[in-house]
């Protein structure tokens, strides 16, 4: 099920999302696959989408996952109401992941959507010691390496996801957090 097919989102352009990969190069080719960049509700913009988009592409071929990603900026209240009503968890959170599992014909094959309060994201920038756009970044990441299979409920696996993200990133958001 696609959770965004809940309520109406405008898609986002970005100037690479249509394009085919050059007969000519492989090594010059524009991956087949896109990175949707989709606003729900009253949400004008995506900032820093180009460079968002950049980032998750270098993520998702060192990961191996190159398919189709639906990124999500939200309202608290709505990221908020998801989280409800697929984890149980009446609470805003900064980022939610939802990867596929079914194959639609004629479509193209989906690694998953990732949803993100943007005011969420704003409000806790400075726990983590981050500019917004650091921040959108690091919880961008985080999605994308829940769709590539990592999680963080268990120690163990949280400090493999952690060491991903702070290699991926250069940097270590969570020093301060443990």
């Amino acid at each position: 099920m696609d959770p965004a097919s809940k309520k109406a989102t405008k898609k986002v352009a970005t100037k690479d999302a249509a394009k085919k990969p050059a007969a000519k190069s492989v090594k010059n080719a524009v991956p087949e696959y896109a990175i949707n960049f989709l606003l729900e509700g009253d949400i004008e913009a995506f900032p820093y989408k180009d460079k968002f988009e950049k980032m998750a592409r270098k993520l998702l071929a060192e990961e191996g996952k190159e398919r189709d990603v639906n990124i999500v900026l939200c309202s608290d209240e709505f990221v908020r109401e998801m989280n409800k009503n697929y984890r149980g968890l009446d609470k805003v959170t900064d980022v939610l992941s939802f990867e596929w599992h079914a194959e639609f014909p004629g479509e193209p094959e989906m690694l998953g959507e990732i949803y993100i309060a943007r005011e969420q994201v704003r409000r806790q920038a400075p726990e983590y010691g981050n500019t917004f756009f650091a921040e959108m970044k690091r919880v961008i990441v985080h999605g994308l390496l829940h769709l590539s299979g990592y999680d963080h409920i268990k120690a163990a696996d949280r400090k493999v996801m952690r060491a991903r993200e702070c290699e991926f990133l250069g940097l270590d958001p969570y020093k301060e957090k443990d």
